[in-house]
């Protein structure tokens, strides 16, 4: 089964591979026509363009995805750990070429995680360091049209369009390890679970529209800031562990909240 981040390097290479001849594509549309090529081909931010910003681009950018979880609020209680604070961080990558009219389209993705852990002392004084995490990643197809630009700033609306993946991750040891308590876990009657480490993921369809703003800081780098709304088909009853469906529903995750993003574009 492909992970989420699995999906997301394949993106990225599919990224990289339509943005030029996307951009290729957008060239010799209007290289038909002299005088309309005129008024497409790069010039600075100073003079109007009808595609507004670059002819292609590619960057990077940091994600803030908002979230809601009761059931990880109080599994984080139970373990003794302070809960998350609704926020996933992640960093991504996305490239776009102009295809006319003020329509771009491309590729992105992005992965990160978040965690949360402390040390618990049992009954009979054994510290236990035990953790929470949380990794998640998407990417997919994305589109825009973005024919607004005043002086050195770009408005744009769109879409990304694809897949992602999220995993909960809990842990737990002692800080000491030995190769036969490790797989005496595994033999005979188990340990008590000194040294344990369990991951349920799940895999969705995701679709991010939103809006983003472009300021040129040169012709060909632009700051860019970016908010949207996350859909997702994550369910509560759909979580697998080890490529096996749990029995029942795990942890309800609500990802279909906004998300902001902020980074750097180049192109020309």
């Amino acid at each position: 089964m492909m992970k989420g981040w699995d999906r997301v390097l394949l993106v990225l290479v599919l990224a990289l591979l339509i943005v030029p001849a996307a951009a290729h594509a957008g060239e010799w549309k209007w290289s038909n026509d002299e005088d309309e090529d005129e008024d497409y081909n790069w010039k600075t931010w100073r003079t109007p363009r009808s595609h507004g910003g670059f002819d292609g681009f590619g960057g990077f950018f940091f994600n803030v995805q908002t979230f809601e979880s009761d059931g990880l609020d109080d599994l984080a209680g139970d373990m003794d750990l302070e809960a998350f604070d609704g926020l996933i961080y992640t960093w991504g990558g996305m490239g776009m070429g102009h295809v006319g009219d003020g329509w771009r389209i491309g590729g992105g993705g992005y992965g990160g995680g978040i965690a949360t852990d402390g040390v618990y002392t049992a009954g009979d004084g054994t510290p236990y360091n035990r953790s929470l995490e949380m990794s998640y990643g998407a990417g997919g197809f994305m589109f825009e049209y973005s024919p607004w630009m005043y002086g050195p700033v770009n408005f744009g609306v769109g879409s990304m369009i694809g897949g992602g993946g999220v995993s909960i991750t809990l842990s737990q040891d002692t800080g000491t390890y030995t190769w036969k308590k490790l797989y005496g876990q595994y033999t005979d009657d188990p340990d008590s679970g000194d040294n344990i480490r369990t991951e349920i993921d799940q895999g969705f369809f995701v679709a991010e529209p939103y809006v983003t703003v472009r300021v040129h800081i040169l012709d060909w780098m632009a700051l860019h800031g970016t908010a949207g709304w996350t859909l997702t088909t994550l369910r509560a009853a759909e979580w697998s562990f080890n490529d096996n469906e749990l029995t029942g529903n795990g942890p309800g995750l609500d990802l279909n909240r906004p998300f902001y993003r902020i980074g750097l574009v180049f192109g020309g």
